[in-house]
């Protein structure tokens, strides 16, 4: 493993364990074991540490999302796709722990979350329009979706200050247990079809 993917790790590590407030550069350096002088040549400053945390949690979503609208046309109600998305926000939790002042700390991770949640909003989409035309989720009216796609990305935001607050399981449980929220959600929506589609899926899980 390179220098800086070290880095990245171990910044990572410590930020999910404190938080980025309470972390300095030359903490991160001590704990490693390298001079300040060599991790700053890789980066100059904490900021650019978040960025790049950033970026890298972005590039795990787009590549969990991906892999939702490919295996969606495939498995309909493939359970274990949420759980990739929970799995990536677990991973970089401290951002979403402290999602409200880092966006207005970083403005790049503001931008950066607007953008992902249109992504977002256009895939889930994507998903409605062809569990409908497959009858496996009722025909309601576009503002019902919109009020139910907004209530699916609620979850996916706040999941983890809810999990850290009140959970007191292991991670894979945690994740189990939102996942089937995330579903019990959508749930309320499908036809006869879906449900009798979903349970089955749930028993060969």
């Amino acid at each position: 493993m390179k220098t800086r993917e070290k880095i990245l790790l171990q910044t990572l590590d410590l930020f999910n364990q404190k938080g980025v407030d309470q972390v300095s550069v030359l903490e991160i350096s001590q704990t490693m074991g390298i001079s300040y002088g060599n991790l700053t040549y890789h980066f100059k400053k904490k900021d650019d540490l978040v960025q790049a945390l950033y970026v890298q949690m972005q590039h795990e979503l787009d590549a969990a999302i991906n892999h939702l609208v490919q295996r969606i046309f495939e498995e309909t109600y493939y359970l274990k796709l949420v759980n990739e998305l929970l799995q990536v926000t677990w991973k970089y939790r401290f951002l979403y722990l402290s999602i409200n002042s880092l966006m207005n700390q970083y403005p790049f991770i503001r931008e950066g979350e607007k953008s992902y949640s249109a992504t977002r909003n256009k895939i889930l989409n994507r998903g409605k329009k062809y569990l409908i035309d497959e009858g496996y989720l009722k025909p309601e009216s576009d503002s019902h979706y919109e009020l139910l796609i907004r209530n699916l990305n609620m979850i996916l935001y706040a999941w983890i200050v809810d999990a850290e607050l009140f959970h007191e399981g292991e991670v894979a449980a945690k994740i189990d247990d939102y996942a089937t929220l995330f579903y019990g959600i959508a749930l309320t929506n499908v036809t006869e079809k879906g449900r009798t589609l979903y349970y089955q899926i749930v028993q060969n899980g």
